[in-house]
């Protein structure tokens, strides 16, 4: 399905290349320190903070590449039950997964702050790295900001990808467009 030009559309391809940007960095933030600590084990010399920064940098690439699965549709769906509900429930299938993914989101973003508030108050630390917890905690409620964002993308400018359509009605279409 091809992707439809909207007011946004600007706006999300920014967002799109912040989140690939941000991506990237963790990725080669991860290569870089297991390299290290594998160095470091083979020498016979571990270093403590690489894999408190590993375990970081993941958490990280984990909240970022949830959110930007939902910028093009490409999250993964349950549709087994949709395709053997009533019709109704088929043609509602899109708006329902709207609301429950932006839903998830919202939570992510209200929770999210709420524990990075806490991490702030309690002056909590890494172990190893000696850096504020907050500086990690902040990725869940940034990840679910950049899902908000994604889910509303999706639905401007996939609409009509993630509907669940009855099998039968897209053969005949199909075969009648043939």
């Amino acid at each position: 399905m091809e992707r439809k030009k909207t007011k946004l559309s600007g706006f999300f391809n920014v967002i799109d290349k912040i989140e690939d940007f941000i991506l990237a960095l963790t990725v080669i933030g991860m290569i870089i320190v297991i390299l290290i600590q594998i160095v470091g084990r083979v020498i016979g010399h571990p270093f403590p903070w690489t894999e408190e920064m590993s375990r970081y940098l993941f958490l990280w690439m984990m909240f970022i590449a949830l959110a930007a699965g939902f910028n093009k549709c490409e999250s993964a769906r349950v549709t087994l039950l949709l395709q053997i509900g009533p019709k109704w429930l088929k043609k509602a299938s899109e708006i329902l997964y709207f609301v429950a993914v932006e839903a998830f989101f919202v939570f992510m973003v209200i929770y999210g702050a709420q524990v990075v508030q806490q991490q702030i108050m309690m002056h909590e630390m890494g172990t190893a790295l000696r850096i504020p917890m907050s500086l990690i905690g902040i990725c869940q409620p940034i990840g679910g900001v950049l899902g908000l964002i994604g889910t509303l993308q999706n639905f401007m400018e996939y609409h009509g990808k993630v509907a669940i359509l009855d099998k039968e009605a897209e053969k005949k279409k199909a075969l009648e467009n043939s």
